[in-house]
């Protein structure tokens, strides 16, 4: 098994706010009972397809209506500066393929409708899936651009006749290309579980949840909290005799506890379900808040900085809660998964199931 996790780095507004964002939806639909399935997840997944397979398994049997993606929505990103964070990552993807098709236009919602209703009746109808998959791109939807492309190069491009196989290459420029510019990404979390998980459940999209309007913010107070340990590491270094020295230690103690955690799963699986255990969450939010709440009040650890990022970090999680409520309600669905990084597992559980209608669980409650 091979897994490595990137530290998801984006509490204190009352959750009262939160449930009023979901306030759109009608009062019938709005007491339906949902339940959500927080999968608490890596973002590179580097081992054999086959290791994840018990883990699709699980999530299929648990008969979702819905499955989400940690990303922004199209319409989102659509209106974000060029240098927000989650534009500026997909702005070369974005311009490859709309350089490859100068005059392509993104399709109308009631086309992508059609498309989607077209392939579920017929998957293989293969230009109709790439016309898509391109139109998601142009109109800066990455979870279903993705989505389809992973259809494309991995169930259909056997089945291309010579002309399908000819415009996928003029339109996308092959699959080497697409893995280059990461429009595929065969280690990621989508690729690995949840694409393969909408896939089977013949659902003609995925969803998306991430909020991101409190990232400016979030990045000044990472900023701030990432100076003043530095500063703390300067002064223990230069007189290892301070009390800060002793929270220095700490700090590194965290990241090698952290590190350690994961010589206990040997397989994928045996991953996942550690990602969702009291014991990670204490880990993460040590290793990801430079020792984390344990540390507050410490001799020199910087206890305002790092609360003020959790402030951040909070509302991040509190968008990203709200965003799933509102389109699972909009839908009428009663049951959904969620793909997220891991450190956001255990605050959204806990957010979640403070909201009225609303049951989350994770992973390990899974039979």
């Amino acid at each position: 098994m091979k897994l490595r996790f990137s530290l998801p780095l984006n509490f204190l507004r009352p959750l009262w706010l939160l449930a009023l964002l979901l306030g759109t939806a009608s009062v019938a639909v709005a007491q339906q009972p949902l339940e959500v399935l927080i999968v608490a997840s890596s973002h590179v997944n580097m081992s054999p397809a086959e290791e994840y397979r018990p883990i699709i398994e699980k999530l299929k049997a648990y008969k979702p209506e819905m499955v989400f993606s940690e990303n922004v929505s199209a319409t989102e990103m659509q209106q974000m500066p060029d240098d927000a964070y989650p534009r500026a990552l997909f702005l070369p993807r974005y311009r490859y393929v709309q350089q490859r098709n100068p005059k392509a236009k993104p399709l109308t919602a009631r086309a992508v409708a059609k498309a989607d209703k077209s392939l579920m009746d017929f998957p293989y109808y293969h230009k109709t899936r790439m016309n898509l998959a391109l139109s998601h791109i142009l109109s800066y939807d990455r979870a279903n651009s993705e989505y389809q492309l992973y259809v494309l190069d991995e169930h259909m491009k056997p089945r291309f006749g010579k002309q399908e196989l000819a415009y996928y290459n003029q339109v996308f420029g092959g699959s080497d290309s697409l893995r280059r510019k990461k429009l595929v990404r065969p280690t990621s979390e989508y690729q690995t579980i949840f694409f393969p998980l909408v896939y089977e459940l013949q659902q003609p999209r995925i969803y998306s949840m991430d909020c991101q309007r409190y990232n400016e913010s979030w990045g000044q107070a990472w900023q701030h909290a990432s100076e003043a340990v530095k500063n703390l590491k300067a002064r223990a270094k230069a007189d290892p005799t301070l009390p800060e020295a002793a929270t220095v230690q700490k700090i590194a103690a965290s990241s090698t506890a952290y590190n350690n955690f994961w010589k206990d799963s040997e397989t994928s699986l045996q991953a996942y379900q550690a990602m969702s255990t009291p014991r990670y969450d204490t880990l993460d939010e040590a290793v990801n808040f430079y020792g984390g709440e344990a540390l507050y009040g410490a001799p020199g650890f910087p206890t305002e900085q790092i609360q003020a990022m959790k402030a951040q970090w909070k509302l991040r999680n509190e968008g990203m809660c709200a965003n799933i409520v509102r389109q699972a309600r909009a839908q009428g669905a009663r049951r959904v998964v969620v793909a997220v990084g891991a450190s956001h597992g255990h605050t959204m559980r806990d957010m979640l199931n403070q909201l009225p209608g609303v049951k989350a669980v994770g992973f390990n409650d899974l039979p």
